[in-house]
């Protein structure tokens, strides 16, 4: 199944064919930042045809700051955090925030910490619906999906060695209350996710009181997939 991941590359050759990419037919954004985060080993570097698109659309494109997207999630959020600030001092001015895998998760809790500022949350083959829910209940059951489950130990390997003193899930920092907490009223949750994703089983990404979109498509291309540019369109506005 992870094979079919190659087909990711053809997902890139559509999207730079597509009408949807010259940004024919969509509306204009106003300016906000858009931070755009990597999933799970990830870099901003393959997110740049999508911070292209949104600069071409009329937002302001942003990377996350990240070098990789690996070790203790929390240190993670706070570097983003203060990434951000860098970028957009004035707290008077929305905000949007996208990830991909891994990075969903990372959104999702700068989402909370930035409160009403964050207009949009979106979400790109990310568990945050599972990993949100079992943070809220802690009774869900894990997901029996072996792709998955390996990824999360390579993830649990590089904590280990990137921040040793890191004990998450079981150590109660911000992160943990921050994919427990609510988010702002004012944020709108997008989930966009693949039925075919080889790594992220699709009601994994399900989020209660979002919209949540079913696409086709390969995990890693969903940063290129057209159709995730159209609920993109339709969304930010």
């Amino acid at each position: 199944m992870i094979a079919s991941e190659a087909f990711a590359f053809t997902e890139i050759a559509s999207l730079r064919i597509d009408p949807i990419y010259r940004g024919e037919g969509v509306p204009r954004g106003d300016g906000r930042l858009v931070v755009i985060i990597p999933g799970l080993f990830g870099s901003d570097f393959y997110l740049w045809p999508l911070r292209r698109w949104i600069s071409r659309i009329g937002f302001r494109a942003c990377t996350s700051g990240l070098w990789v997207n690996a070790g203790c999630p929390d240190r993670l959020t706070s570097d983003i955090q203060k990434w951000i600030e860098r970028q957009e001092p004035r707290h008077d001015r929305p905000l949007v925030l996208i990830g991909h895998s891994r990075g969903g998760l990372l959104a999702r809790a700068l989402a909370v910490r930035l409160g009403r500022r964050v207009s949009h949350l979106v979400t790109l083959g990310s568990p945050v619906g599972l990993v949100s829910a079992f943070a809220q209940h802690g009774n869900v059951p894990p997901i029996a999906h072996p792709t998955m489950s390996t990824v999360w130990n390579a993830s649990n390997a590089a904590r280990r060695i990137l921040d040793p003193q890191c004990r998450f899930p079981d150590c109660g920092c911000e992160f943990v209350d921050n994919m427990r907490a609510s988010l702002a009223p004012e944020t709108t949750v997008l989930s966009i996710y693949s039925r075919e994703d080889p790594i992220v089983p699709p009601q994994a990404s399900i989020v209660t009181g979002a919209r949540n979109v079913e696409v086709t498509g390969t995990h890693s291309g969903l940063v290129y997939n057209p159709a995730v540019y159209r609920e993109l369109a339709r969304s930010l506005p």
